[in-house]
């Protein structure tokens, strides 16, 4: 069980570290929550480009669900998983040009 609370606590500082980053270039960041599998967030940015971003334990490790592969499949190139800061730094210009 303890190993368990610590995996959701690098997973929540790598959420933070990239709602921050996202944040400091304009960008809003929205929890998502109350359906199984949806990602854990929604990046909008100007013109309502979006990311959708599933995050997971930094390092690997983390487990994709079938709901969670069935969203990331519904949502296609907009919605990625992310276990690392600079995935999401680049994903994050390739998607908004910041």
């Amino acid at each position: 069980m303890k190993n368990k609370r610590i995996n959701k606590r690098t997973e929540y500082k790598l959420e933070q570290q990239c709602c921050d980053y996202a944040r400091s270039r304009g960008i809003a960041a929205v929890k998502l929550e109350g359906q199984d599998g949806i990602p854990d967030r929604l990046f909008i940015g100007k013109g309502g480009k979006c990311l959708f971003v599933e995050f997971k334990k930094p390092g690997g490790g983390g487990v994709v669900s079938q709901e969670q592969m069935f969203w990331l499949d519904f949502l296609g190139e907009s919605a990625i998983v992310c276990d690392n800061f600079c995935i999401f730094v680049g994903k994050v210009k390739e998607v908004f040009g910041v």
